[in-house]
């Protein structure tokens, strides 16, 4: 008669009957969760039990097998987890093998049934690139992680991929999401259970069966795993042959022969795109994709595209964002949705109820990569967030070094923040460092709830004061356009810094202000700078250094003097005043030099006393590490000898300043003296030696050494001084036909220059013509450079008999002429001399009178007139 016995080494182990039953259905499921009512059905078949015997039973069997031979699972049953081995023995006779085979059969090993891969994404939006590059290196290598920022859409781009692949192995493609198992920190239960194994399979037997298996292995959100995930991993590479792992994480795992893919934010359209340029762009097409999703009538149009594209630029193209924000249109509409973002971790909630917690909010996808970090790393992070459009190393070593973090800390904590992809980092020569503005906001949001935004924003003010106090220095020995390279990046930092100091160290942000002048001068940001100045003008603090004192009344007046000189005056003589009493010779030079050449009040007389004190200075100050100094020197005396009427000397001495600008690469300086020069020879109204220099220059601008010559401005300037060149010289054709080149459009200029073939214009003119057609400014408009022009149009009117049009133009460069002063502005005054010669006292003041109530278009249409008095009666 058949017998069921458990053997324990031989030894028969005392169970009842009902036990053996029991343990035989656990058996027989091995590995699955068998419930209490099953077990009730199976054990007692037919009769009513009490639910608390299987109860009994199970913990008799756990003291007999072990406690980890059975695991209950809360709520659901239980489940046998003990490794069996199928074991015949022949000495049984063929009826108590028949009466064995009622026991359960024990397979000799595991049969690996892989789960199917989840729903391939409905669209992928601007990720065709990605795609083909994550498949290009899973084609070359076994082990790819797919690295990125929060909510960047690893995940997506991933699963896309594993379904482009699975048919290129032979056993498929298997899905791991390391946050559904009941351990997120080990991937080995997940990994088992998605192969359809016992979660409690072991690593060895897991690498037994994968060791003959083609697959791909995906595992997502490794991140949650940390170094359990790397080590999975690693184990997987050195055991297979054939098994290919892709695996999503925010953070690199750090193995060996892993090839990282980070994932970009989707695209962005630049400010202006129209709307089919920015439907091309994967943000936009995602924005509007997940708006109609949701059953919005909305039409991207011309009506909003700019509110759109201004949306997802400030989203950082975060597809989690963009679809949090699409599930808030509904309610704010795009205007005010776009006005809410500044507090965006309370407006971006309510995301998908199906996927994990941590896609529901914004704020829940942050905290989830909070929790990754260590104390130094939250730190850092949270101490970064005033860094407005990236920083160095070195940058952030300065500002958040201290008693705290030494600077070794620093840089480690930052290499462990880029590779949890919270901070983006651009490969260089200098690597430099940056935030996506939703982790800067993120960032500002634990500032402000640890009390450490004044503290952070102190750190930062104080790094920017020392950065620009050494650019300040280093702009003495470097180019412009090599200067401007390395420190316009820091233009938001700045800002931020300048922002953050007005109301809490004005003192530090006067001094940043004075160092980082330059920055602003050179990218064109002078208003800014204006307003800056005005913003300390009405309360300097008592406390102010000398030095930072009489730089802001320096550079604050020569803010003013375009458009108020008699305040502007105030402050030169305030800064020169205060420049004397600080111990620094540099200084009171340059506070001299601006004021002689910038100070419209001053007094032939006070300028002839500063002249003084600059020549007594010149031998300490214009050393060979104090070019720019010099410049200021050379300006200085041809401002005094022009004013004196000593033509040929001013000429000389600018002369020699755009030659030492254009060594020391001074492009900015060039552009002014250039523009000076034209002046010199307007007032001057006769050849001067320069005229060579000028030649020169426009014959080879191309070539110039030192000089941004594509730069549309530099090459204006110079064709510029020519103008004049050629009317001092009696050649007032040729000047129009440079001026005509300048500022008349391009099909003019062409019109024009055919105009000038077919009338057979000798070689040397039609050369300079066709120079002039292929010029385009960069940085300079039309209208900005007619108004530059306008002492050489009213010169040139003059110049070919027509009287009355250069009278009206001297009107209508109010800004340069007006008629409360006895002494016009250079050159205007010797100008307006030479038409006095041709014109009554009466007939000039009417005339001018007109001119200064013309337009600009009726101004240019004058200007370029070959017949007297066209423009009276443009526009009528």
């Amino acid at each position: 008669m058949a017998s069921r016995v458990l053997l324990s080494e031989g030894v028969p182990v005392p169970l009842s009957g009902r036990q053996l039953d029991l343990l035989g259905v656990l058996v027989a499921h091995r590995g699955a969760v068998v419930s209490k009512n099953e077990l009730l059905n199976r054990v007692w078949p037919g009769q009513a039990v009490e639910e608390n015997n299987a109860a009994v039973h199970v913990s008799a069997l756990r003291r007999t097998l072990g406690r980890e031979a059975i695991a209950t699972v809360a709520g659901q049953g239980y489940r046998f987890a003990l490794p069996l081995r199928q074991e015949e023995d022949a000495s049984l006779d063929p009826t108590d093998r028949a009466v064995g085979a009622s026991w359960p059969a024990m397979p000799a090993s595991p049969v690996v049934r892989p789960r199917a891969l989840p729903s391939a994404p409905v669209a992928m939006h601007g990720r065709g690139a990605d795609l083909q590059a994550l498949l290009s290196r899973l084609v070359r290598h076994r082990l790819v992680t797919v690295v990125g920022a929060p909510g960047v859409g690893k995940s997506t781009l991933a699963l896309a991929c594993a379904h482009e692949r699975r048919q290129a192995a032979r056993d498929g493609a298997v899905w791991v999401d390391l946050l559904g198992g009941d351990d997120p920190s080990d991937p080995l239960p997940a990994v088992a259970a998605a192969l359809g194994l016992d979660p409690g399979t072991d690593l060895p037997t897991l690498l037994t069966l994968l060791r003959p298996m083609s697959l791909l292995l995906v595992l997502d959100n490794a991140e949650i795993a940390g170094a359990r995930a790397a080590t999975f991993c690693h184990a997987v590479l050195e055991n297979t042959e054939d098994v290919a792992l892709m695996v999503t994480s925010r953070k690199v795992l750090r193995v060996p022969g892993e090839r990282v893919l980070r994932t970009p934010p989707l695209s962005v359209p630049p400010p202006g795109a129209g709307v089919d340029e920015s439907l091309m762009h994967g943000s936009v097409a995602l924005f509007v994709d997940q708006v109609r999703a949701l059953g919005q009538p909305f039409a991207l149009g011309a009506h909003n595209v700019a509110q759109v594209t201004g949306l997802c630029r400030r989203l950082d193209g975060i597809p989690l964002a963009l679809q949090l924000a699409a599930g808030r249109l509904a309610m704010f509409g795009i205007d005010q949705l776009c006005e809410r973002l500044s507090d965006r971790y309370r407006l971006l909630t309510r995301g998908t109820q199906a996927g994990p917690r941590r896609h529901q909010s914004l704020r829940a996808c942050m905290d989830a990569s909070l929790a990754l970090l260590d104390d130094v790393e939250q730190l850092v992070l949270r101490r970064l967030e005033p860094f407005e459009g990236g920083f160095t190393l070195e940058m952030a070593t300065a500002a958040l070094s201290d008693r705290q973090l030494d600077a070794w800390t620093v840089a480690e904590a930052l290499e462990g923040l880029v590779d949890h992809s919270l901070v983006q980092v651009d490969a260089e020569d200098r690597p430099r460092y940056r935030l996506f503005d939703g982790i800067r906001a993120y960032g500002l949001l634990l500032l402000e709830e640890t009390g450490e935004v004044d503290i952070a924003r102190g750190q930062h003010a104080r790094a920017m004061s020392q950065l620009f106090d050494r650019a300040e220095r280093a702009l003495q020995m470097m180019p412009d356009a090599r200067w401007i390279a390395e420190f316009s990046p820091e233009l938001g930092n700045v800002r931020t810094a300048l922002d953050w100091c007005l109301e809490h160290e004005p003192v530090r942000g006067l001094g940043l202000l004075a160092h980082s002048r330059a920055l602003f001068e050179l990218l064109s940001l002078v208003p800014e700078t204006a307003w800056r100045h005005a913003a300390y003008e009405a309360e300097l603090p008592a406390e102010l250094p000398p030095a930072v004192l009489a730089r802001y009344c320096i550079d604050h007046a020569g803010l003013l003097a375009p458009h108020d000189p008699k305040r502007a005056a105030i402050w030169y003589r305030r800064g020169v005043t205060v420049s004397r009493t600080a111990d620094d010779p540099a200084l009171r030079y340059l506070a001299l030099c601006r004021q002689v050449v910038e100070d419209r009040e001053l007094s032939q007389a006070a300028m002839r006393y500063a002249m003084g004190e600059l020549v007594a200075l010149a031998g300490r100050c214009e050393g060979a590490h104090a070019a720019r100094l010099k410049l200021w020197g050379l300006a200085a005396r041809a401002h005094v000898w022009r004013v004196e009427g000593q033509a040929d000397e001013a000429d000389e001495a600018m002369c020699a300043s755009l030659q030492l600008a254009q060594e020391i690469g001074a492009s900015r300086w060039v552009l002014d003296d250039l523009h000076r020069l034209m002046q010199l020879q307007v007032g001057h109204g006769a050849p001067l030696r320069s005229a060579a220099l000028v030649r020169q220059w426009e014959d080879g601008a191309s070539r110039a050494s030192g000089i941004n010559t594509a730069n549309g401005e530099f090459l204006q300037r110079v064709l510029g001084c020519l103008a004049a060149v050629l009317l001092a010289e009696g050649h007032a054709e040729d000047a129009r036909d440079v001026l005509t080149g300048i500022v008349a459009p391009r099909s003019s200029r062409a019109a024009f220059r055919d105009s000038r073939v077919d009338a057979g214009s000798d070689a040397r003119t039609d050369g300079r013509t066709s120079t002039l057609v292929d010029v385009q400014s960069q940085s300079d408009t039309q209208s900005e450079a007619f108004d530059r022009l306008l002492p050489v149009f009213a010169w040139l009117a003059f110049e070919e008999g027509r009287d009355q049009d250069a009278a009206r133009l001297t009107g209508y460069a109010g800004q340069a002429y007006s008629p409360i002063r006895s002494d016009p502005l250079p050159p205007w005054g010797s100008l307006v001399q030479r038409m006095r010669a041709r014109l009554d006292g009466f007939s000039m003041a009417r005339l001018q009178d007109e001119g200064n109530r013309w337009d600009e278009p009726r101004a240019m249409v004058a200007a370029l007139a070959r017949t007297a008095g066209v423009a009276a009666s443009f526009g009528d």
